[in-house]
């Protein structure tokens, strides 16, 4: 194994530099996804290292998401992990294009129902409005990524569900309708997957996922899409940024 080359560099400690060289490699696609990396002993025996440095590189590999370590399986290069910038208000296909992985839905539902009382609030209508409800299972590179379920109010967007539901809906909202959000509010819970969406995300039952609950507003300040999406706990990591309410309040 040619990805590693050990160079003396004070004050680097040797485990991370056998990390941040593998890491390179993964993100360079020297080492493609599902790759199998050599044995700890292996490693240690061809770096000339102890197999607790070689251990210590590959749990922060690990940690990182990276690699997937078992016990009797060896570690293997992971799947890329989605970040998703909750800084700026963008749909799924954005965020996949903007990681370089090919943006995908399917279509589960799609109709115009009344809406239950807390979406209407949360979409300042009526209790049993109508609002279109769209549910989409959303993929990355082919890969089933997240479970969508929105909410749009009937009366700004008419007959959105007969349209093509296969791309962007953002875009969509923007294209055929002029109006599509610009800000949103959304809440983070850690959630474990029940049947239906362990099935359709192609995972086990009570795997992790992430739900983000959204409202989304246009710039008059309208509430145009109240959704519930659910995210693959394995493949997507959230980015937020804070600031004091008043500067330099500690």
């Amino acid at each position: 194994m040619t990805t590693v080359n050990l160079k003396p560099r004070p004050g680097v400690p040797i485990h991370m530099q056998i990390e941040e060289q593998l890491a390179d490699a993964i993100a360079a696609g020297s080492l493609e996804v599902g790759a199998r990396l050599p044995a700890e002993r292996e490693l240690a025996e061809e770096l000339a290292v102890s197999r607790m440095t070689v251990r210590q590189a590959l749990s922060a590999l690990a940690q990182r998401g990276l690699v997937e370590r078992g016990v009797g399986r060896g570690t293997f290069v992971a799947e890329p992990t989605v970040e998703h910038d909750l800084r700026h208000v963008a749909g799924f296909t954005a965020q996949m294009e903007r990681a370089g992985l090919e943006p995908g839905a399917q279509l589960v539902h799609a109709a115009v129902a009344p809406a239950p009382p807390a979406v209407a609030a949360a979409l300042g209508l009526e209790p049993g409005a109508p609002a279109a409800r769209i549910q989409r299972v959303r993929s990355g590179g082919g890969r089933p990524l997240t479970l969508e379920d929105s909410w749009i109010p009937d009366a700004l967007f008419p007959g959105l569900c007969t349209l093509d539901l296969g791309g962007s809906l953002y875009a969509l909202m923007r294209d055929r309708f002029a109006r599509a959000p610009v800000r949103a509010v959304e809440r983070l819970q850690p959630v474990a997957a029940r049947a239906a969406e362990a099935r359709a995300l192609g995972l086990a039952r009570r795997s992790p996922l992430m739900l983000v609950e959204r409202t989304a507003y246009a710039a008059d300040g309208a509430a145009i899409e109240h959704a519930r999406d659910r995210h693959r706990g394995d493949r997507a990591r959230f980015v937020v940024e804070v600031a004091p309410e008043v500067p330099g309040d500690g």
